[in-house]
């Protein structure tokens, strides 16, 4: 800003400070720990509700997620155009690409989404499955219900959770985040023990409650107790005895798996990420891994609304190399990571299967 002169709110002000991801790598590494992700919002807060590079869309986006109940017919109807016209659209049509969301994962048996099993006799673990994973992919729920199970845990998502408030944030509407952090507080404050997190992005917004309420009374203290109870879905896992895991033959098939680390856990998360320990000791994964490293999909929130041409770039190199290690699997835990793998395998004619961790360590689990 002082370099070039910048107005608060000025067009090029507004199209440089929203041409990030906020994905943390560069808070993570930087030498005076500067928190560049915060400051960036701080930026941000000062935008319009329009203001940026497609606001418009961004700003329905951000409004349908504060009423996340209303994806279900999104998803509704996702599932009815794809049936329709996905196999009718051009392969690099927009259309073909968002109805990539919702092509159904063929792992798993027709139906099996409308009845998520409910667990009985195991110990009562409080859920925050994320809005994605309960309105628009229930497969996920399902999974999720099915794989706590083995691990002797009955899942119980509360009924009345709001969207974890990223997307909210990330956008520079703090007051917005705040409002959805007091809901779920409320919410999770009236169950007791742990608090699951199967989505890593929402985890990471969660654990930054105190963050966001710092300076605001009670509701700091709320949120650093609810904070306390926060276990990320891989790292509540390690370690613990899989009750029904079957073990595999010496020499059994594995499946080729491609794990992509979200950026949100990978970069200043409090809780390791452990996905890769447990698909080894599933024995049913053979991990790949990229020469350089883990790397972003491009994604991050609404950046991919905001800035689509700078995603896809992202997102088309990265899949180009993946699909160069003839992977079969493509696994992450975080929604907004899998939709971006959904549309860029779609985007590059691939039918490289996309699934959340619990979906693949079910599936490793009952595969013959």
């Amino acid at each position: 800003m002082e370099s070039m002169g910048l107005i608060d709110s000025s067009p090029l002000f507004v199209n440089i400070f929203s041409a990030c991801l906020l994905c943390g790598a560069c808070a993570a590494i930087c030498p005076r720990q500067i928190t560049i992700s915060r400051e960036l919002v701080a930026a941000r807060s000062t935008f319009s509700a329009l203001a940026g590079p497609h606001g418009y869309e961004k700003f329905l986006a951000r409004k349908l997620l504060d009423h996340p109940a209303s994806l279900k017919g999104l998803r509704i109807l996702g599932r009815a155009g794809e049936k329709l016209l996905g196999k009718h659209l051009p392969r690099d049509s927009g259309l073909r690409l968002r109805l990539a969301l919702f092509e159904e994962e063929p792992f798993f048996s027709p139906g099996q989404e409308q009845s998520p099993p409910v667990s009985t006799g195991g110990e009562n673990l409080t859920w925050f499955p994320g809005c994605a994973a309960r309105y628009l992919y229930p497969d996920i729920v399902h999974s999720c219900h099915s794989l706590m199970a083995d691990f002797g845990f009955s899942l119980e998502p509360p009924d009345d959770l709001a969207c974890c408030g990223l997307a909210a944030w990330a956008a520079g509407d703090v007051e917005g985040a705040r409002k959805s952090g007091r809901r779920n507080i409320q919410v999770l404050e009236a169950t007791g023990g742990d608090i699951l997190v199967s989505c890593a992005s929402c985890f990471t917004h969660l654990k930054k409650y105190p963050e966001l309420f710092a300076e605001q009374g009670e509701w700091q203290q709320r949120a650093e107790n609810i904070a306390s109870r926060l276990k990320e879905l891989s790292a509540f896992l390690a370690g613990k005895e899989n009750r029904r895991n079957k073990g595999r033959e010496q020499g059994e098939k594995k499946l080729r798996v491609f794990y992509h680390d979200p950026c949100h856990l990978r970069h200043g998360s409090p809780s390791p990420d452990q996905a890769r320990q447990l698909l080894q000791e599933s024995g049913g994964a053979d991990l790949l891994d990229l020469p350089g490293g883990p790397r972003c999909c491009g994604q991050g929130g609404l950046f991919h609304v905001a800035h689509p041409n700078l995603s896809t770039h992202i997102r088309d190199q990265l899949v180009a190399d993946v699909l160069a290690l003839q992977a079969e699997v493509v696994t992450s835990t975080c929604s907004g990571c899998l939709m971006q793998w959904q549309q860029g395998l779609a985007a590059a004619g691939s039918r490289v299967k996309v699934m959340h961790l619990a979906q693949l360590l079910e599936r490793l689990r009952t595969s013959e």
